[in-house]
């Protein structure tokens, strides 16, 4: 596994347009697709945006770890976070077929980086949570 870029993000909302912008930038000067840099994207606002509102009981400064890397033909994230301990992957599906006033707040983004991901995993060690998301560099 190749680490293109390591990231040390401040739990704080104003950190994720720069941060989804250094990624983009990162994978297109590599010539990633399309499909590839726009999951990325939404990988990180996503993940990002819940972390800073939910992952931590306190108001100090964390900061979240961002792992782009390439293996094979794969484009690899990793989010790690010393917050709450919290597997995303564990949430029921959204009831998506109801009509939006029956359905209940959130839930949609990580829904949809399951669905477009190739493999998602989590893990809890060392009171840090890490989910690491899987992509095809391919078109």
């Amino acid at each position: 596994m190749h680490d293109l870029l390591t990231l040390h993000v401040r739990n704080s909302l104003d950190e994720i347009p720069h941060t989804a912008n250094v990624v983009s930038l990162c994978l297109a000067e590599r010539q990633a697709s399309l499909p590839a840099i726009h999951f990325a994207r939404l990988a990180v606002e996503e993940l990002l945006s819940n972390c800073v509102k939910y992952a931590f009981a306190d108001a100090a400064e964390h900061l979240i770890e961002i792992t782009l890397s390439i293996e094979g033909g794969d484009l690899i994230l990793t989010f790690t976070d010393d917050g709450l301990p919290f597997n995303p992957l564990t949430l029921p599906e959204p009831r998506i077929h109801v009509p939006i006033e029956e359905r209940g707040i959130g839930g949609l983004g990580i829904h949809l980086l399951r669905k477009i991901a190739d493999d998602l995993h989590y893990s809890r060690t060392d009171g840090k949570n890490r989910l690491t998301l899987r992509k095809s560099l391919s078109a």
